[in-house]
């Protein structure tokens, strides 16, 4: 089961919330197991789930009619619990729910909840299904439950560190074909394709960013690579990330091939990778988010005071920021089942892209690294 159930009922037990109505994609995956295609591509197309803090109240699923067989096969609530509904009425829909506001707002009148504080997430819902939620349930007061969900999503489950495992070898390899074409002088355009295609022939469901690029066009932070040669001695930089079983990879390098990297090269290099092994350092259970950010870019100052990073990494898991996000000022918790990317950038135009990133998991005691790419700027043809 994705779902971290245990941690789940806690924070809803704490909270003022008698029920959750969730919608937004990654945390109906989150909470069904199911994991349509449809759920990234058509974000409208929305499965609601009706999750109660009574534990004796078994959640309740309401899924577009074309997955509601394959939602009942993958998820862990009973098949009875799952119904579906009609995005179109064709007028021949016996069996189907043709209005999902009302059919919500009535198994909640039946609990006898159609007047509590009920969490939803607003943060996400566009303003027509606010609206619409809010007729169907007039006594009810309809408050943004969507920190519940991240913090409940910050710790993983074991079977989402098996996915993100998987996610993490598959971008891996796509990685080091990407490493070993770019230092051939193969085009930005071969790089980035063969790297996808070597993680999808190791399990990937597909490719979620390939930022690539060489020279100057590293130094563009979200750059899609061209058709354009990498050559010796430019900064060749990637972030890369493909998707397993609905959950992220994340890495990202620099690297200078065929040429000794120029001294403004490595400085700036040795700046970005004091920081981010500074910061692999202070990840470790009971510090805060905000003491790893500071601990990062104090020990970057050290050899560029004029170092500057709103962040040093994030949690990743269904989406590839995700609680906790390594920045100043965030006092969250670092806790042992957590997974983060670990990062450091910076971006000096005409000089080219710095970044180092590793995808790690928070044991008991410190951490496990997932990723294994050199951490040298320099690489030999």
């Amino acid at each position: 089961m994705l779902l971290n159930k245990a941690r789940l009922d806690s924070l809803l037990k704490d909270s003022d919330f008698e029920v959750l109505i969730v919608g937004k994609p990654e945390n109906a995956i989150y909470m069904t197991n199911f994991h349509p295609m449809g759920s990234r591509t058509i974000r409208d197309r929305l499965t609601y789930i009706l999750y109660f803090k009574d534990e004796g109240i078994t959640p309740i699923v309401l899924s577009p009619s074309i997955d509601v067989g394959h939602v009942r096969e993958l998820s862990w609530i009973p098949q009875d619990n799952i119904v579906g509904y009609t995005e179109f009425p064709t007028g021949h829909d016996a069996g189907l729910i043709t209005d999902k506001f009302g059919y919500i707002s009535g198994v909640l009148r039946e609990h006898g909840l159609d007047d509590a504080k009920i969490g939803i997430e607003a943060s996400f819902l566009s303003s027509y299904l606010m609206e619409a939620f809010q007729k169907s349930l007039p006594k009810a007061t309809l408050v943004d439950c969507s920190q519940i969900l991240r913090e409940a999503r910050a710790v993983k489950s074991p079977e989402e560190i098996r996915r993100l495992r998987l996610a993490a070898e598959a971008t891996e390899k796509g990685c080091r074909r990407m490493i070993e074409l770019a230092a051939a002088g193969e085009t930005e355009i071969r790089v980035a394709s063969e790297a996808k295609a070597a993680s999808m022939l190791a399990g990937a469901e597909t490719i979620g960013f390939s930022a690539v690029g060489g020279g100057p066009r590293s130094a563009r932070v979200h750059n899609n690579p061209r058709n354009i040669p990498v050559k010796p001695g430019e900064v060749f930089r990637f972030d890369y990330g493909a998707l397993c079983d609905g959950y992220w990879g994340d890495l990202a390098r620099s690297y200078v091939f065929g040429r000794k990297p120029t001294p403004e090269q490595q400085r700036i290099y040795d700046t970005v990778l004091k920081a981010q092994e500074a910061a692999l350092e202070a990840v470790k259970p009971g510090v805060t988010a905000g003491e790893i950010h500071r601990k990062a870019v104090a020990a970057g100052r050290t050899v560029d005071p004029t170092l500057r990073r709103e962040h040093v990494g994030h949690g990743v898991g269904l989406e590839v920021h995700e609680e906790p996000i390594l920045r100043a000022g965030n006092d969250m918790i670092i806790e042992p089942g957590m997974v983060l990317c670990v990062e450091v950038g910076k971006y000096v135009p005409e000089v080219g892209g710095f970044q180092v990133e590793d995808t790690v998991v928070v044991t008991e005691s410190g951490i496990e690294v997932l990723s294994s790419l050199p951490k040298t700027l320099a690489l030999s043809s």
